[in-house]
């Protein structure tokens, strides 16, 4: 395979990926801040969409206000932010594009139906309100390609590439996920104490991850951080959780890379690595520091993603 085609679509299921997860998030956090009972600052909760969606540095220079609509605006459909959800729904078909001879008829459809549905809406313009429904169709619509992806591919190096960069990136995003929200905690501790405030905290992480309903089935006990950081980090079982990602992006690895030895140095050496690591660590370990241990395994991932990038998908 062409490196160009190869890099085409481990992006375009990267950007899928963050597509979804900022939506989710930011509309996660804005209704919670308006149904929560405890009184939340909405300066604190436009500050947590910013840094999950990675925006925080480029909405400070626009100059304008912390307010509702302009940040809603800027993180899901401004033309100027090349970071925002518009922007990324744009690079997914601008990849498909250049892979369509790659990938199946339905897909192509699906991601061109999806790219004229949300510039539509874009176009017409919403208010911070309205982000509930917005962010709905791109989650509705990132499962329908998703759907497409697992049920009209070959199973070979397309389908692996576009699974591979899922699976990176969902990992990702949880772990940013996860950060947001530890900060969000240290910010508001000094104000909010108690059993009330650590579950809608909890809570909310665990909706903006989309994983409520199957916590509670699996811990059956309300939210807290041990729980939550186990759930999300270590979970062999879930499918949003870092373990399960980075177990299957090792498996992709393994299946595109056949040829390769695994030797230090390695791609299949550092997702081995990578994915055992997180395998054989225990919540116990580091839920008194985990801020660390995120940074330290972002770093990580984004090392291998870029190990990947350069040595393999590069072209000019």
């Amino acid at each position: 395979m062409l490196s160009r085609i190869g890099n085409s679509l481990f992006w375009m299921g990267r950007y899928l990926e963050r597509a979804e997860h900022i939506a989710r998030y930011t509309r996660v956090q804005y209704v919670a801040s308006v149904d929560s009972p405890l009184v939340q600052r909405n300066d604190l909760v436009l500050a947590s969409i910013l840094q999950m969606s990675g925006n925080t540095q480029g909405f400070l220079g626009t100059q304008q206000p912390l307010e509702e609509n302009e940040v809603i605006r800027y993180t899901t459909i401004s033309e100027d932010n090349p970071a925002s959800i518009l922007g990324y729904i744009d690079k997914v078909r601008e990849n498909a594009r250049g892979v369509r001879d790659s990938i199946s008829i339905e897909l192509w459809e699906a991601i061109n139906s999806f790219y004229h549905k949300i510039n539509a809406y874009a176009a017409a313009g919403f208010q911070a309100e309205e982000i509930e429904y917005f962010a709905r169709r791109i989650e509705e619509n990132s499962y329908i390609i998703k759907g497409y992806v697992e049920n009209t591919l070959l199973r070979n190096e397309v389908w692996l590439l576009l699974s591979l960069g899922m699976h990176l990136e969902r990992a990702v995003q949880i772990i940013n996920i996860l950060l947001a929200k530890l900060h969000d905690k240290q910010k508001l501790q000094a104000t909010q104490q108690g059993n009330a405030f650590e579950n809608y905290l909890w809570t909310s992480t665990l909706l903006s991850a989309e994983s409520f309903d199957m916590y509670m089935r699996c811990q059956r006990t309300a939210p807290n951080k041990h729980h939550v950081l186990n759930f999300l980090l270590f979970d062999p079982s879930f499918p949003k959780s870092v373990a399960f990602s980075l177990g299957s992006a090792r498996q992709c690895i393994e299946g595109i890379f056949l040829q390769e030895e695994n030797k230090k140095g390695s791609i299949h050496f550092k997702a081995s690595r990578l994915a055992c690591h997180i395998q054989y660590t225990t919540v116990e370990e580091i839920e008194d520091a985990p801020e660390e241990f995120l940074h330290k395994t972002l770093g990580e991932i984004y090392e291998l993603a870029n190990v990947l990038n350069t040595k393999y998908l590069s072209y000019n």
